[in-house]
């Protein structure tokens, strides 16, 4: 699977969640890590961090954080 692919999955996957969850976009992306199993894609938006895993078959979870929860940057 490729970035794009990865990404394409975890745009969906976000907009499901945020449907579900309530209104929580505009998420921006941040970077992307590739690794064994798949991809961890990193959004932000204005209140919130998403990490979206996005596993080799397409199966994307989603986390999020809340950025007052986030440790101060150094």
């Amino acid at each position: 699977m490729t970035q794009r692919e990865a990404q394409s999955y975890a745009q969906l996957s976000l907009r499901n969640y945020c449907a579900q969850s309530g209104p929580c976009l505009p998420a921006r992306f941040v970077k992307a890590q590739h690794l064994a199993g798949g991809w961890l894609l990193d959004y932000e938006s204005e209140k919130a961090k998403y990490g979206v895993m996005v596993h080799q078959n397409g199966f994307a979870q989603v986390s999020v954080w809340a950025k007052d929860a986030a440790p101060a940057a150094r």
